[in-house]
């Protein structure tokens, strides 16, 4: 939540004080890439050492890097500030998803990783609306504020976590870039890039879209997103245990496409709530599914490292999108960088196709 309440807040506030929509993008995309640079080592680093420690840490940098945002200027310091915001993204979720893939049973682990999903959806469903509304109402520190105060609310919870790491696994070996990566997470974690694509677009620029458009209040698409989303991942868990993982990946990542499709030809805020509904079923149903196939993959002593290798692929994703689709915007506009989301994101439903038809023959 700490996080999400800023999702549609930082792009006003920056182009508010005179930053540009391509250097939204690349503020935006400073923060995943700084996520993805972490994130292999709080694998690493959480099959070694254990992973309470890292989500300690990691909500301890949300809330210090929120109060960050009232201070400083220019986007230089911009920069700076999300790099260091992006240490707290690449050490916290790694750990925790480590956490629930321990605890969870591998005949349910599907449904485990979305219920674990949930807890982070059911903030999205109703943060950047808020944010929005006081970002109007008392102005962009007033949400700094309140995000850095849930990042305390969540360093005081991370605290009472219980290490996970079964003492007897194996230590990982030493710091390579071979050991960083789990080649048995690599195929999901590909396919997650596909997807998360997308999502750097829709972080960065549909604030800013939907404001241009006429769409209303921005903060409308995050909540319908999330509320579906939170529909989608009670389904997705278990459909995956039951049915295999790319029987819900494949139409997940296609009705994702569909909705940068229809953001692309949105003419009406009916055509914005549409998309946000579609992307929540692409986004809730394929994500836990493809962290629940990374873990499958894997024995217990590489679970770390399984999910900083999907984390690195979905903050690589997210930073491609953020800068790469914010050129594009500068020079095509909005249809064509929605058009562009919507075809990679096809291209990861059009890899899994190919193995889909083997199983079934």
């Amino acid at each position: 939540m700490s996080f999400h309440l800023l999702i549609p807040v930082v792009p006003l506030y920056v182009t508010r004080i005179g930053v540009g929509e391509a250097a939204v993008g690349l503020i935006l995309g400073t923060f995943a890439f700084s996520s993805m640079l972490w994130r292999p080592l709080a694998g690493w680093l959480a099959d070694r050492h254990g992973r309470r420690p890292l989500v300690i840490l990691g909500t301890a940098v949300f809330a210090v890097a929120a109060l960050g945002y009232s201070v400083v200027g220019g986007l230089g310091a911009f920069l700076v500030l999300r790099f260091f915001h992006g240490i707290g993204m690449g050490f916290g979720p790694t750990a925790a998803s480590t956490v629930v893939a321990d605890v969870a049973p591998a005949a349910r682990r599907g449904e485990a990783m979305g219920v674990f999903g949930l807890t982070a959806t059911t903030g999205l469903a109703f943060a950047p609306y808020a944010a929005i509304e006081v970002f109007e109402r008392w102005g962009p520190h007033a949400v700094f504020a309140l995000s850095a105060a849930v990042g305390l609310a969540a360093v005081a919870l991370a605290w009472a976590i219980p290490e996970t790491r079964p003492p007897e696994l194996p230590a990982p070996p030493p710091i390579s870039a071979s050991s960083l990566v789990s080649r048995g997470a690599l195929a999901p974690s590909l396919v997650l890039f596909t997807l998360f694509v997308s999502w750097g677009g829709v972080m960065s620029f549909v604030a800013l879209f939907a404001r241009e458009a006429g769409l209303g209040n921005p903060g409308l698409f995050f909540t319908v997103f999330a509320v579906t989303v939170l529909v989608a991942r009670t389904q997705a868990g278990p459909l995956s245990d039951r049915f295999g993982r790319r029987l819900v990946v494949v139409p997940a990542l296609l009705a994702a496409a569909l909705a940068m499709a229809t953001l692309a030809r949105a003419a009406s805020p009916g055509d914005l709530v549409l998309a946000a509904v579609l992307y929540g079923v692409g986004f809730g149903g394929g994500q836990p599914a493809l962290m629940a196939m990374a873990t499958d993959r894997v024995p217990a002593a590489e679970r770390g490292r399984a999910m900083g290798t999907y984390f690195t692929l979905w903050e690589l994703g997210i930073s491609c999108g953020s800068v790469l689709l914010g050129l594009l915007v500068a020079r095509a506009g909005y249809a064509a960088m929605w058009w562009t989301a919507a075809a990679v994101a096809g291209v990861g439903a059009a890899a899994c196709l190919p193995e889909l038809t083997r199983r079934r023959g």
